[in-house]
């Protein structure tokens, strides 16, 4: 017998998985590894908010970060996530958020990952895997939708395992569980209730096509699963109306987030959006499976797992924040798909392992060549934990000079002034859209940069002491904004470095701070652009 042909014993080819698997694990986590960078996310509210739940009890209701509207109502869907984060950084510092971070991310990979492997086989497994990989990362900031992922994750498995009969009924009690945890974490706990929809729509699907009563008795099992993870998406702090917020968060949206542009609108603003090369490869790969199956395997067609694969397709076209659910759910879907490719066998011949590893390696080296910079960091920073090295200096320089306020701030930065600063001083805006009234991006936040009159006029009755600048904002009124304050005589630039621009008014409280700090104009002009 030829050595191409010969078998891999079942101990040989489970630790040819294991390392195959660490592998593409340790990578998806290396790749992970970028400092915190507070000043462009919203990880600092969340922390704040974790921090009034411990101190206060406190799970805030209304805007009270900001003095502009600090009474206006807007439902804190994602603070369990903040007191989560809050417990790590407390205990462990933001080196040990990071590590925490990067676990719960490689965790949820190896769900998606394993599901794949249970229901199709690992070579091609491990090569969706490394196709998913490079839009995996592009979500690498600590946010309250790795819960999201997480519990998508655990989901699938249990009613997957259920439709395969590989669970007892027993298992899906988790699953209204999970959902208590997943309204109180992040804003996308709707799709449970879909998801656990999808299989009872699967189910139902297979019962009429067979008509087994052991059929129908697994759908009402499945049927009142889903009325109590309805039930369990009321168990937050707001209620019915906390249930219901994703059917209307984003009426009070009136603030172009990047991340919420679907392709189309990325497509049309002409953005070097490096995600979307790696998206359009993976988009192609699902709808080849699907291709496959009804052209060569229509024995195994899944209603279910259709309807599943439409849903994160539509979503990522939709909103390209969805992009790396999409990745997650397209993983084990596609390699589902695909399983008439390749036996489903532990015991694999040589060839079958090496071959795995020789396309695991092309795959992956084509990937890195498409942008190699994408994968050395995109801008996104130096690899490392914790926050980013001198990322406290803006905030400590205020603190240090007492600087008195109203501050005006852009929409990135809220986040960090509210966590070193508040409640001393308060933000002008913040990075929820949802927690201001639509008329006030509008006619207020986005006026105040464009119109110079505007500014002038309200400046003066606001009584700005202070503008906080994220400077590396490269929309066109940021830009233009910081050109013009900085040449305006009424104001001087007190502080800058790679991310924060600080400059107080002349004529202020703070005139101490400029004869000790003012900096030259157009040395802040040419760095900044």
């Amino acid at each position: 017998m030829q050595v191409a042909a010969e078998l891999v014993p079942r101990s040989s080819w489970r630790v040819f998985e294991a390392v195959t698997t660490a592998l593409i694990l340790s990578t998806y986590a290396v790749l992970l590894t970028h400092p915190i960078n507070l000043t462009a996310g919203d990880l600092g509210r969340h922390l704040k908010n974790g921090e009034l739940f411990f101190s206060n009890g406190w799970i805030a209701a209304s805007n009270l970060y900001s003095y502009t509207h600090p009474d206006h109502p807007f439902i804190n869907h994602h603070w369990g996530s903040g007191v989560l984060f809050y417990l790590f950084e407390h205990s462990a510092g933001f080196q040990g958020l990071s590590f925490a971070f990067i676990a719960v991310s490689v965790l949820t990979f190896w769900l998606f990952l394993n599901l794949a492997v249970k229901y199709s086989s690992f070579p091609l497994a491990a090569v969706i895997a490394v196709v998913c990989m490079p839009i995996l990362i592009t979500r690498h900031e600590i946010r309250p939708e790795m819960f999201t992922y997480l519990i998508s994750g655990l989901f699938l498995q249990i009613l997957w395992g259920y439709r395969q009969r590989r669970l007892s009924f027993r298992a899906l009690y988790f699953l209204p569980l999970l959902q208590i945890l997943w309204v109180n974490l992040h804003i996308y706990f709707f799709l449970g209730i879909v998801v656990v929809g999808v299989f009872l729509f699967d189910s139902l699907i297979v019962w009429i096509t067979q008509r087994s009563p052991d059929l129908a008795s697994r759908s009402r099992g499945l049927a009142v699963i889903l009325i109590s993870t309805l039930l369990a998406s009321c168990v937050n702090p707001a209620g019915i109306f906390g249930a219901l917020y994703p059917l209307h968060i984003m009426q009070g949206y009136a603030f172009p987030v990047i991340e919420n542009y679907s392709v189309a609108a990325v497509l049309r603003a002409g953005f070097n959006f490096l995600p979307l090369t790696y998206f359009l490869i993976l988009f192609g790969l699902l709808t080849s499976s699907w291709v496959f199956v009804f052209a060569k395997d229509r024995s195994s067609l899944s209603y279910g797992n259709l309807l599943l694969s439409f849903m994160v397709t539509v979503m990522a076209w939709l909103a390209i924040r969805n992009f790396v659910l999409f990745a997650y759910f397209a993983l084990p879907l596609s390699a589902a798909n695909l399983k008439k490719l390749m036996a489903n066998n532990r015991a694999m011949s040589l060839r079958t392992a090496a071959t795995t590893s020789i396309f695991l390696a092309g795959v992956a080296s084509l990937l890195f060549w498409i942008s190699p910079i994408y994968f050395l960091g995109d801008g996104r920073g130096a690899f490392g934990v914790g926050v980013r090295e001198e990322n406290q200096a803006a905030a400590e320089f205020f603190r240090r000079e007492n600087l008195q306020g109203p501050i005006f701030n852009n929409f990135d930065v809220g986040g960090y002034l509210i966590y070193y600063l508040y409640p001393k001083e308060r933000v002008f805006v913040d990075n929820r859209p949802e927690a201001y009234p639509p008329m006030f991006f509008r006619e207020e936040y986005l006026s105040l940069q464009r119109r110079e009159d505007h500014w002038v006029r309200r400046s003066s009755e606001l009584g700005f002491n202070v503008i906080f600048f994220n400077h590396r904002d490269r929309s066109t009124s940021g830009a233009q904004f910081i050109v013009r304050r900085a040449l305006d005589p009424a104001w001087a630039p007190v502080f800058f470095d790679k991310d924060i621009l600080i400059l107080v008014k002349r004529y202020g409280p703070n005139h101490s701070t400029i004869e000790k700090h003012e900096l030259a104009k157009d040395e802040v002009l040419a760095s900044s652009n």
